[in-house]
C-alpha cells in the first residue's frame, strides 16, 4: 500500500528537525564564543592604548597634541567591559615611575552544555507510572451504583 500524497513519517521529521536545531544552537553558541573572544581582546587593546596614552604624556606629550596629530584621547573611548572598567579608570594620573604589572586577565568562560532532546521512546505502547505497576481490571474498584441522595446537612456559620 503506498503512503498518500505529502505523507511523512514522524519520526524521520522528528529527526531531520533535531539536526536543524542542533546545528543551529552550534552556530549560535560559536557565535557567542567569538563574540566574547572579541570583547576580550577589544577590553585588552583598551588598556594598551591608555597605557601608551600615559607613557607619552609622561615621555612630554601634552593631550592637545597628541589629539591634534589624531590620536584620540582616552575618555573618548569605550570603557572595558565588566569590573576591568574600574582598574582602567582609577589609574593614577600623576607622573611616576613605571613599574611592570601583570596585565589583567581574562576571565574565563563556563564550560558549554549540549541540548539534546530526550530520546524518542521507540514504542507507541503507553508505559507504568512510575510509582508502581500499572493498573489491572482486577484491581480498580467497580462503580458502584448511585444510592439516594443523602438528606442535605446544614451547616451554621457564625455570623460576626
Amino acid at each position: 500500500m503506498t503512503q498518500p500524497y505529502g505523507a511523512v513519517d514522524p519520526e524521520t521529521a522528528a529527526e531531520r528537525a533535531h539536526v536543524l536545531l542542533e546545528s543551529e544552537i552550534t552556530a549560535r553558541l560559536d557565535a557567542v564564543r567569538d563574540l566574547a573572544k572579541r570583547l576580550n581582546d577589544l577590553d585588552a587593546a583598551i588598556a594598551d592604548y591608555v597605557s601608551g596614552w600615559q607613557s607619552a604624556t609622561r615621555a612630554g606629550w601634552t593631550e592637545s597634541t597628541l589629539t591634534d596629530i589624531g590620536l584620540r584621547s582616552p575618555e573618548s573611548l569605550p570603557s572595558p567591559s565588566g569590573r576591568r572598567a574600574a582598574e582602567t579608570t582609577t589609574a593614577p594620573s600623576v607622573s611616576a615611575p613605571s613599574t611592570p604589572t601583570s596585565a589583567p586577565t581574562s576571565p574565563t568562560l563556563a564550560p558549554v552544555v549540549a541540548l539534546t532532546p530526550p530520546p524518542v521512546p521507540t514504542s507507541s505502547a503507553a508505559t507504568a507510572p512510575a510509582f508502581g505497576p500499572p493498573p489491572t481490571l482486577a484491581s480498580v474498584a467497580p462503580l458502584s451504583a448511585p444510592t439516594a441522595p443523602a438528606s442535605p446537612s446544614v451547616v451554621s456559620t457564625p455570623v460576626n
